[in-house]
């Protein structure tokens, strides 16, 4: 058979869909299989305030309400952080006592991953710091008789 008669075949049995990457998943899934992909899990977005808002709306606040506003804000930029941070230190973890896979990862991947877990925790913390003293602000704008 001459190679172009070949190449031919292959490529009329490849756009026929006998490619198993392009045939649909009729049966169980093969979770060891190399061509298996998990489903990505969707973050949902947050429809407070973005960041340029949340300065914004700081730079202006004096009602109790824009207070609260702030708080919220503030204590979910930290439980997102600290989700951040424990997702690094899980990952730094793995690094540092898994298997030694060549070429896999620098060995100051764990030691990286650290620092940044640290570095969130660090920021969570200030956030939550933030938010408390916005509620503080919120009661004394309640205080004052401001909505």
């Amino acid at each position: 058979m001459k190679p172009s008669t070949k190449v031919i075949i292959f490529t009329a049995i490849f756009t026929m869909g006998a490619n198993p990457l392009l045939v649909a998943q009729t049966g169980p899934k093969n979770l060891v299989s190399p061509t298996y992909r998990a489903p990505v899990v969707q973050v949902v977005a947050h429809e407070g305030l973005t960041n340029r808002e949340a300065k914004r709306l700081a730079a202006s606040a004096e009602s109790r309400t824009d207070h609260s506003v702030l708080a919220e804000y503030y204590i979910a930029k930290a439980i997102r952080l600290e989700a951040q941070a424990a997702a690094y230190e899980e990952a730094a973890t793995t690094y540092r006592n898994g298997p030694k896979v060549k070429n896999l990862g620098s060995p100051t991947t764990a030691g990286r991953y650290e620092f940044f877990a640290k570095t969130m925790r660090d920021e969570a913390k200030s956030s939550r710091a933030l938010a408390a003293s916005h509620e503080s602000m919120a009661l004394a704008a309640v205080r004052k008789g401001g909505m």
